[in-house]
């Protein structure tokens, strides 16, 4: 029997920097800081904003890349830093953000649950479509991949 010439074998293009790299925690406290001030955006998260961005960060795949129960006791540790003091929550989770500056694929694939979870109430209000773009510059991100831009009506 003939043995198939693997030479010809059609590979997936997979490009090496647009993808997570698994137990990176910079990568995971990244991500966790980005959900964290896009659902404190208004300046506080209720109840039924909480349970319904948590149901949404169990649900998502980049959350569930680094394992959903990890992410959501990190989330759950940097929310009381935003209650003691807002400045403080926001430029702590920036620092976190920076981290992933010059690294172009996790940095576009932060973007993506920043604005799942963004959504999570309903609605992509104006405070966390500044939120979202606060990142995007952060990160180097090109706002226009994303189509979002300052000004725009509502949705994305």
């Amino acid at each position: 029997m003939p043995q198939p010439n693997r030479l010809l074998r059609k590979r997936p293009a997979i490009d090496e920097h647009d993808v997570w790299t698994p137990g990176n925690i910079v990568q995971m406290d990244a991500m966790v800081a980005a959900c964290a001030l896009v659902s404190q955006a208004d300046g506080w998260v209720t109840h039924d904003e909480r349970r319904r961005m948590l149901d949404r960060m169990r649900n998502s795949p980049t959350i569930a890349f680094f394992g959903a129960d990890d992410v959501m006791l990190m989330f759950e540790a940097l929310h009381p830093r935003f209650e003691r003091d807002l400045d403080d929550g926001e430029a702590t989770a920036e620092v976190a953000v920076a981290r992933l500056r010059g690294q172009p694929g996790p940095s576009r694939l932060l973007i993506e649950p920043a604005c799942s979870l963004a959504e999570a109430d309903g609605g992509f209000d104006a405070e966390e479509r500044d939120v979202i773009l606060r990142l995007r510059k952060i990160l180097g991100v090109d706002p226009s991949a994303y189509d979002l831009r300052p000004g725009d009506g509502e949705g994305r």
